[in-house]
């Protein structure tokens, strides 16, 4: 990750933006059954967990973790299993940076479901524009997303992983419930 932008065009703020639990909240979109349960997807060998939704964390199961071993919480804990779909998942990230982009004065992507954008305005404003993409992702696209501001991409990296929780959004290094 560069430490500013390489983008021209100037900016008061930075966001990222980042889909929650993004493989399990793409499956979620198709499947309305996933929702609120554990979900796991699983590698293309289906070997291994490489996602899990929120409650699956809940429940202990860590990434990487191998399938034989979570096997057993499906009837136990009602887990999902998925295998991965990853001509959904770019399609989805495709959706979700392109809507991105109408926000922001500039756009890096920074991976298959963060991208840092430009925005100008008062710290209030942003915040506004801050649930504006929230909203706008979600009822667009069916996914959920965290949005962190503050000065430079730095900062708000470091934040987003500080300070990460299901329903918040970053500002400036604060958290605040976001309604």
């Amino acid at each position: 990750m560069s430490a500013e932008p390489r983008t021209s065009g100037h900016s008061d703020h930075v966001a990222l933006v980042d889909v929650n639990n993004f493989y399990v909240s793409c499956e979620r979109i198709f499947d309305y059954s996933l929702r609120n349960r554990p979900v796991v997807v699983l590698s293309n060998n289906d070997g291994c967990v490489v996602a899990r939704s929120q409650e699956a964390k809940d429940l202990g199961i860590a990434t990487g973790e191998p399938f034989f071993k979570v096997r057993r919480l499906m009837d136990s804990h009602n887990l999902a299993v998925r295998s991965s779909n990853y001509e959904l998942y770019g399609d989805i990230s495709a959706r979700v940076m392109e809507l991105l982009g109408r926000f922001g004065t500039w756009q890096e992507v920074y991976s298959i479901d963060e991208s840092f954008i430009g925005l100008n305005g008062t710290l209030e404003q942003v915040r506004d524009t801050a649930v504006q993409i929230r909203a706008a992702i979600t009822q667009s696209i069916g996914v959920p997303v965290c949005v962190g501001v503050s000065a430079t991409t730095g900062i708000v990296a470091y934040s987003s992983v500080a300070y990460s929780t299901r329903s918040s959004e970053m500002l400036s290094g604060i958290t605040k419930e976001v309604s």
